[in-house]
């Protein structure tokens, strides 16, 4: 029953997502203008994919041949299928990307302000129904044709390849985005393209890595259940997906439930969704949670994390958006210039990390209280259930600035109200909400994938005084800043490339070296868990895991929060290099446990 369940909602939500798709294409106005602009965003979104596949390959084939030789051949072969469920579903949804930023401006500049906003969060939609769907439909193929203890072996492998593909996809997107940012023209517009396709990657990351670590932390939960023979490790391992299925029903509720508002406040009534989507959720999962566990404990675990990553979104306002009590500190960038304004953001950016880590703190710690360490990974379970309508609502920022910025090329002396003005203002509101999402979610699965670990490791209690440990400490937070370092680096190596590729010296050569700037990331994701492994052994590892994610998360919480000038170092760039370090740390658990390391 629980397969069947969980392939109808899959293929619900594929459904509601190719009528979500239909619909957009209805909505273009259909003029010269709107034509010249299809064309060349979808120009750009061809352009980025090509410079995908090469490195992609490569990368892939090579971790898969040290799979192969190290760990075993049926881990390589599950490494190569997280990794073609993962590509598959952030192409299919980032198709939306053309249609949804031409819809929204085409519509906006008709005049019809309403429908292009509601244009532009459905579009966005798309895209998150999309990757959970078909990342649900993955995941069952795995949990339920595998024995619980195939899966154990395998599910790590599976998170690996995931955030292989997600790394590659999601940086070289942010670092595409950032660079068209620094090089567009007056009369140009900046591409959004990779931005867009960076945040699904994050989302189908977060989404598969979550429901691993659940399974990895199953027998976990058997043990401190309190009760003999209530329910088998088996049915906690799968309990997470009858979440995740639940999730897309209420997510398509939730996001059918945004209408489009203007008035002052154009972001108005994406929190609404959201929250329906959330109580539904929540619902489903204690009701699962008595049926399948014995026990309402464990959906209360999820809950906790849904209700953490909502209260943290609605708190993000107080710091970005105009007006609100934090960004009243703000300067004017007219009269004291922009250094300036990027130290104030950045200072705020500081400030705000607060609020999101006390809140997940307290939720994995009740969470904890409740359920163990199973708990946590529940509370990482909630949160991207809801990644459906949590990617409409991230998408929904990158989208209004997009059509924005195509809207005040297309029709730049349009009357008050302004539609390139209403899309931006919507953007700002609906950014900060979405990057908090984004940035809670990642940051619970990273505490839930640290402890998975611990676990495997038959090692929860480490001596933070010993060598071992002290060494994977001072690996893990100091990977974070020089990941940080070069993400900067790399945009401003691809925007040099653009400034070619964009001026007079038009050279189509130039366009692979893009990604230049990004292979010390791709080295570092993989070579320095196993340092710290080679280092300290499995404590090392286990010390390397506890440090890059707290401090990690630190960083991206400030970096969301701090302004344009950093906000594409946050949540999906710097949040997916740490998810991916981890993903490495379990799969070469094994190996470490069984020859140590040097200290």
């Amino acid at each position: 029953m629980l397969k069947i369940i969980t392939l109808i909602c899959a293929l619900i939500g594929l459904l509601a997502a190719i009528s979500l798709e239909t619909w957009l294409r209805s909505r273009i106005v259909r003029n010269e203008t709107s034509a010249e602009t299809y064309a060349e965003v979808k120009s750009r979104n061809s352009e980025f994919w090509s410079i995908q596949y090469v490195p992609l390959i490569i990368t892939l084939a090579l971790l898969a041949a040290v799979l192969f030789a190290f760990v075993g051949h049926l881990n390589a072969a599950v490494f190569l299928g997280g990794a073609a469920l993962c590509f598959v579903s952030v192409i299919i949804g980032a198709t939306t990307v053309v249609t949804g930023s031409i819809s929204s401006s085409s519509t906006a500049v008709s005049g019809d302000i309403r429908t292009a906003l509601k244009t532009a969060y459905r579009s966005a939609a798309v895209m998150g129904l999309s990757v959970s769907s078909i990342a649900l439909v993955g995941l069952g193929v795995l949990f339920f044709f595998l024995k619980r203890d195939q899966l154990v072996d395998l599910v790590a492998s599976f998170a690996l390849g995931a955030s292989i593909v997600s790394l590659i996809i999601g940086l070289s997107g942010t670092a595409f985005s950032g660079a068209y940012a620094l090089t567009v023209k007056g009369d140009d517009f900046t591409d959004y393209t990779g931005m867009f396709i960076g945040s699904g990657a994050d989302h189908v990351e977060t989404y598969i890595l979550s429901a691993c670590s659940a399974a990895l932390l199953s027998e976990v939960a058997v043990d401190t259940s309190g009760v003999m023979s209530t329910f088998t490790a088996t049915s906690a391992a799968r309990y997470p997906l009858i979440i995740f299925a639940a999730g897309i029903i209420a997510s398509i509720i939730g996001i059918m439930a945004y209408r489009g508002y203007v008035v002052k406040k154009p972001a108005a009534g994406l929190t609404v969704g959201n929250i329906i989507a959330a109580v539904l959720i929540a619902a489903a999962a204690v009701y699962f949670s008595n049926d399948l566990l014995q026990s309402y404990v464990y959906g209360v675990c999820a809950s906790l994390g849904i209700l953490a990553a909502l209260i943290s979104g609605e708190a993000s306002k107080a710091y970005s958006i105009d007006g609100a009590i934090f960004k009243r500190f703000l300067p004017d960038v007219k009269k004291t210039g922009v250094s300036a304004s990027m130290i104030y953001s950045l200072s705020i950016g500081m400030i705000s990390v607060m609020i999101p880590a006390i809140l997940t703190t307290t939720a994995m710690v009740l969470a904890y209280y409740y359920a163990n360490f199973y708990g946590i990974a529940l509370a990482a379970v909630g949160i991207n259930s809801m990644t459906a309508v949590n990617s409409a609502v991230r998408g929904f920022a990158i989208n209004t600035a997009s059509a924005s910025e195509i809207a005040s090329v297309s029709d730049p002396d349009a009357e008050s109200p302004n539609p390139a003005d209403v899309l931006l203002t919507a953007s700002v509101t609906s950014d900060s909400i979405g990057k908090t999402y984004s940035g809670v979610a990642a940051y619970v699965t990273l505490v839930a994938m640290y402890t998975a670990l611990s676990v495997v490791a038959n090692n929860p209690a480490i001596n933070l005084l010993s060598t071992p440990v002290f060494t994977g400490i001072t690996i893990g937070a100091v990977v974070v800043f020089v990941c940080a370092g070069f993400i900067i680096r790399s945009i401003r190596l691809t925007s040099q490339v653009l400034e070619t590729r964009l001026g007079d010296s038009y050279d189509p050569g130039k366009r692979i070296t893009s990604l230049r700037g990004l292979v010390p990331l791709f080295v570092i994701s993989i070579i320095v868990p196993m340092a710290a492994g080679a280092a300290g052994g499995v404590n090392g590892l286990i010390a390397f895991s506890c440090a890059a994610s707290v401090t990690g998360m630190c960083v991206i919480f400030a970096f969301n929060n701090a302004g344009r000038y950093f906000d594409r170092m946050a949540t999906e760039t710097l949040g997916t290099i740490i998810k991916l370090m981890l993903a490495v740390t379990l799969v070469f658990a094994p190996f470490f446990m069984k020859f140590g390391g040097l200290f």
